[in-house]
């Protein structure tokens, strides 16, 4: 009885505790918005970049969004333009450009910075699905994306 009452406990605390679901922003429009207007620029270069770019695969116009000398913090892409050229050209050819962000949670300005919060989903270790957050963060210098960094490892 008392291994019974523990298990039980356990199990409610452990639901009692767990962490709600990540879940998408509905109107991804109001994150574009500020009352500076570098803010909101800086905004819509790194939300039209990854609508375009990223999700949207039309590679042949990074040189648009991105500087010459882009830094790269992701362990696993070469910083440089051509080192990001090299790394999204093996992920396949242009896809359609999305109107929205997949999975996007919400967007943050500050100075020359912008972050972006997405719903990861993964899976535990027993194979259950759960929801995360990933996050990228931009640096724009000269009116481009200068610098990236996200939470990806090798």
């Amino acid at each position: 009885m008392k291994y019974l009452l523990i298990l039980m406990t356990s199990i409610i605390f452990n639901q009692a505790y767990a962490g709600l679901p990540v879940t998408p922003v509905a109107d991804q429009a109001a994150l574009l918005l500020s009352h500076d207007p570098k803010l909101a620029t800086n905004k819509r270069l790194v939300y039209d970049f990854t609508r375009i770019i990223l999700a949207g695969r039309r590679l042949e116009q990074a040189a648009v969004f991105l500087n010459e000398g882009y830094i790269q913090h992701n362990p696993n892409v070469e910083t440089g333009l051509k080192g990001f050229l090299d790394f999204f050209s093996k992920l396949g050819g242009s896809r359609p450009i999305p109107d929205t962000i997949k999975g996007l949670v919400a967007m943050t300005t500050e100075g020359d910075l912008v972050t972006m919060a997405f719903v990861d989903t993964r899976k535990d270790a027993d194979g259950e699905t759960y929801t995360t957050t990933w996050f990228d963060m931009f640096r724009i210098g000269n009116g481009k994306i200068a610098e990236h960094w996200d939470n990806d490892t090798k």
